[in-house]
């Protein structure tokens, strides 16, 4: 992971944080969270990176590659009226921009916009200057998940929640497609803290 972030980083882990968590704070399968606090000519603030895993945009083209001309197969011989390599290229398309780590930073961006009016919903702001393709960072957020909270104002922040996902259905258009408990964060402050950004959805008025 230090050697991806040096790479599009363009210099030296020890030039960009004054401190960098050995292990993986968190981890999926496309990539792994870390924990570290920027150098103090750089802000001194602590920071979320995620980096994606080295070789995983080879290997899911592969395996998409392979499932398409599988699918292929499958609809020549069966003559089923459902085009699965359509399905199959479409999902890949969602697949790919949710891979792209800038495209994840302008998410965050956007979704921070739309929320700014809704009390207690936070939106962890990314920094530009250290965000490419395949490394993402943002300030860190402190907090437990909701899922797990015995806080008594739980059930008000569900309510929170429920009105900001409302907002973005119904108004803004842009909705967070993502909201699985380890991405929902309860902040010491009692506010709610909406993470992961990869997976996001454009709501038409049609």
């Amino acid at each position: 992971a230090r050697q991806a972030m040096e790479q599009e980083f363009g210099r030296p882990v020890d030039a960009v944080f004054s401190s960098l968590s050995d292990r993986p704070v968190a981890a999926a399968s496309l990539g792994q969270v870390y924990r570290a606090v920027l150098r103090p000519e750089l802000g001194g603030s602590e920071v979320a990176v995620k980096v994606q895993r080295p070789g995983v945009l080879e290997q899911v083209a592969l395996d998409l590659y392979v499932m398409r001309a599988v699918a292929v197969k499958v609809q020549q011989q069966q003559q089923t009226r459902t085009d699965w390599a359509s399905v199959i290229d479409e999902w890949a398309r969602k697949f790919f921009a949710e891979m792209d780590y800038k495209r994840e930073a302008a998410n965050a961006a956007a979704l921070a916009r739309d929320m700014a009016p809704l009390q207690g919903i936070v939106i962890a702001e990314v920094v530009p200057e250290l965000s490419t393709r395949t490394v993402l960072t943002t300030a860190w957020v402190d907090g437990e998940k909701l899922s797990e909270s015995r806080a008594a104002d739980v059930r008000t922040l569900c309510n929170t929640l429920l009105n900001a996902y409302l907002v973005q259905l119904l108004e803004t258009g842009l909705l967070h497609a993502d909201p699985h408990p380890g991405n929902l964060i309860r902040t010491p402050d009692g506010k709610i803290c909406i993470l992961d950004y990869g997976l996001m959805t454009e709501v038409t008025e049609e």
